[in-house]
């Protein structure tokens, strides 16, 4: 099986919800809550009371991990949010959730406030995901968070079944780093582990216009199937081609690219236009054009997003903004890391 991690936003949900039938059940993606903004902290619920009606719409039958913590990463304080019906919001996505009989395990991370840690417990799952930071502590300090977890995971009211994703996103990690990580927190009973990181760069603004940019390999997968020689039953998971989140202040769109962070079997690339202010929508068909030319691309059949780079190669599509290309990228990244690690 096969764990990418998602933001839970439009166009990364568009490429879940694209798809193959045949590759659906092959994943189990991790989608990260929407975070809630510092000036919407009094108006909090807004963003979650269609959380089960809009993924139920898009990903439909498709199993997932749901981390609540993300929920909080923009505010800076980790206080319990509650409602007028006295439900936090974990209780409350949980509720949406079930109400659309979506089949998901809730996540918390290694630093969870307790009331996220006690909501999920309460609720009685069978299954429950834990995300460790593993990029936000040095390899001395596994052992006193491992240890730490084994209290979360005593407070387990039920039999519970835990998933480890042991989280070293883009920081570089050498094999015995990651080794230690795994031989300890192998010892937390009733787990599986997710090795879960990228290489992918955050941004194209290293990158030549108006071409198609060779980045480096994908680094992860590489560790992980070394990794999986010694340890069979570990599991891997990716940031797709997505890291970053938001955009700075001050974003000029004139003076920005259109973009497709593009994978092939062994390395990441980046297909990038002229400035949009110097005909970067037509420049975008010309480098589309280019790459449907390239050993590695597989077809328009192939998935939802190589079909939309074929139709703007072919000027079928217009793709002028900033928001299509990430759904493209995304949902050509799953399926081909689907085909190659499960056929």
């Amino acid at each position: 099986m096969y764990y990418p991690l998602l933001k839970n936003n439009n166009n990364e949900i568009k490429a879940l919800k694209n798809l193959k039938d045949s590759s659906r059940s092959k994943l189990i993606p991790i989608i990260e809550s929407k975070r809630i903004k510092p000036e919407n902290i009094n108006n909090w619920e807004s963003s979650f009371n269609t959380l089960g009606r809009y993924l139920s719409e898009r990903i439909e039958n498709i199993r997932f991990i749901y981390d609540f913590n993300t929920a909080l990463e923009d505010l800076g304080s980790d206080e319990e949010l509650i409602n007028n019906k006295n439900q936090n919001l974990v209780s409350l996505c949980v509720e949406k959730m079930q109400e659309k009989n979506l089949e998901f395990t809730p996540c918390l991370q290694h630093d969870s406030p307790e009331w996220i840690i006690n909501t999920i417990f309460d609720l009685n799952f069978a299954e429950v995901a834990i995300r460790i930071r593993c990029h936000d502590f040095k390899a001395s300090l596994d052992e006193l968070v491992m240890q730490n977890i084994k209290k979360i995971v005593d407070s387990a009211k039920v039999e519970t079944r835990f998933i480890l994703i042991l989280d070293f996103y883009n920081h570089p990690a050498t094999t015995k780093r990651i080794q230690n990580a795994i031989n300890t927190f192998a010892n937390i009973p009733y787990s599986d582990l997710i090795y879960l990181a990228t290489a992918c760069p955050e941004d194209a603004s290293k990158t030549s216009a108006h071409s198609i940019n060779l980045i480096g390999p994908r680094k992860e997968l590489n560790m992980y199937l070394e990794l999986k020689k010694e340890y069979p039953d570990l599991s891997f998971g990716d940031y797709t081609t997505r890291l970053k989140g938001k955009v700075l202040s001050g974003f000029n769109n004139d003076n920005s690219y259109i973009k497709i962070f593009y994978s092939s079997e062994s390395d990441y690339y980046i297909v990038k236009s002229k400035m949009i202010k110097d005909d970067g929508e037509e420049s975008f068909y010309e480098v589309c054009q280019e790459l449907i030319e390239q050993d590695f691309y597989p077809g328009e059949d192939f998935s939802y997003g190589d079909s939309e780079i074929k139709k703007c190669a072919d000027k079928k599509i217009a793709i002028s903004g900033h928001q299509a290309p990430i759904a493209i990228g995304v949902n050509h990244h799953l399926e081909t890391t689907i085909n190659q690690m499960l056929g």
